[in-house]
């Protein structure tokens, strides 16, 4: 028995530690199931060009490889994570309201560019600091991973279909109301989150229990791995800058479109639901290259040209690989942290996995709007070769490391 299981067995998990993160994973996914789809929306309806909705949706990226690494490894010196995660909720609110402000600043692209750039500081970090929360959780008191996160993922799926019926009876102006009071509502809900102290030290088995987060660069196959799952949650940068516009382009209703987004997510979740049996079974870094696989299959067939009649069905068929190609890398590269960084440094891991996807994340997305352009739907050939890449960075990292 690994000395993080032990440490579980003997500490009492504070009163309904599971349902009070997962209220915040909910609060968190609520908003993005409503941005993903649907900000490029109003971004389009802003009259911005496929170009310039690249350069807004990759700029929250730059700012995460800028500032999130910070952040999160100051989330690991301080008094209380929660504190951490209360504190850029409230900043993140504020920097919200600033966007029904674009018109006073004569609207357009670059008020648009300061007001996204503002917010990006502050809700980057929410996930991976409430991500090391949630695993020192693991750590602790032997929390299932999976089952808290799937919450959030469920809630995305309501935001998705609220979304759509919020498009589909009234102007796009209505989402980003949404949008701003989603987030509102979070910050009203982050103090609900359980303090449970500094983290703690624990031994792990990878020789990487006091790295900081540029040591954590140096390991080569910490590198590789987490470089690898970024490249792959990278390929999915087109269908969420474009996805939404493309099947609108095909006659779609938004009802349909926020479907489609569901119908993805659904499959994340029966994947988070069950987790803890299939990662027994994968291991790690063995339900990475599962997804990886999916993602290929998924972005491969993307472009191809439906039977008549069955379009529709078919991309339900496709964004079931969703569950893959996003929930078994997530699951897999957050199973991979928790089984190589101490509890204590977690943030620091956090953050290097932050640097690293945000970089591929970032060059993906801004990359999106010319390759969109230029290619439509056919630019999801890049994103499946994204995937190959990533499967044989995997394969250059070396066999799984034991697990504590």
């Amino acid at each position: 028995m690994g000395a993080s299981d032990g440490e579980a067995e003997r500490q009492v998990a504070p009163f309904a530690f599971g349902a009070r993160i997962s209220l915040l994973y909910s609060a968190i996914f609520f908003h993005v199931g409503l941005y993903l789809p649907y900000f490029p929306l109003w971004l389009k309806a802003r009259g911005l060009s496929a170009t310039q909705i690249s350069i807004i949706l990759s700029l929250p990226l730059i700012v995460r490889v800028l500032t999130s690494g910070q952040i999160t490894s100051y989330a690991d010196r301080a008094g209380d994570r929660a504190n951490v995660m209360i504190a850029l909720y409230v900043a993140t609110a504020l920097a919200t309201l600033a966007y029904l402000f674009v018109d006073v600043a004569g609207g357009g692209f670059w008020p648009i560019f300061a007001v996204t750039a503002l917010y990006a500081v502050f809700f980057n970090p929410l996930v991976p600091v409430l991500d090391s929360l949630t695993l020192s959780g693991v750590r602790r008191f032997g929390v299932d991973y999976g089952r808290i996160r799937l919450w959030g993922s469920l809630v995305f799926i309501l935001a998705n279909l609220g979304g759509g019926l919020v498009l589909a009876g009234s102007d796009v102006e209505a989402v980003l109301f949404v949008l701003v009071a989603s987030v509102i509502a979070g910050a009203a809900l982050s103090p609900l989150l359980p303090r449970i102290g500094r983290p703690r030290n624990a031994t792990t088995q990878t020789g990487l229990a006091d790295a900081t987060t540029w040591k954590l660069l140096a390991d080569r196959r910490f590198l590789l791995v987490m470089l690898a799952g970024g490249i792959l949650q990278a390929s999915h940068a087109l269908v969420y800058g474009f996805g939404s516009i493309y099947w609108q382009s095909l006659g779609y209703s938004g009802t349909a479109i926020g479907v489609l987004w569901a119908i993805g997510v659904i499959a994340e979740t029966v994947l988070f639901r069950y987790s803890r049996s299939v990662l027994s079974r994968t291991g790690a870094v063995g339900l990475i290259v599962i997804g990886g696989i999916g993602a290929v299959v998924r972005w491969t067939a993307m472009p191809l040209e439906m039977p008549a009649g069955l379009d529709l069905a078919g991309f339900f068929v496709l964004q079931t690989l969703h569950g893959l190609s996003f929930g078994a890398v997530h699951l897999g590269t957050m199973h991979f942290l928790a089984e190589s960084v101490s509890e204590d440094r977690m943030g620091a891991a956090q953050g290097a996995g932050f640097v690293l996807g945000g970089l591929a994340m970032a060059v993906a997305v801004f990359g999106s709007g010319p390759l969109y352009a230029a290619f439509g739907v056919e630019g999801f050939y890049a994103m499946a070769a994204a995937c190959l890449l990533a499967l044989l960075l995997i394969r250059l990292a070396g066999p799984a490391q034991p697990r504590n």
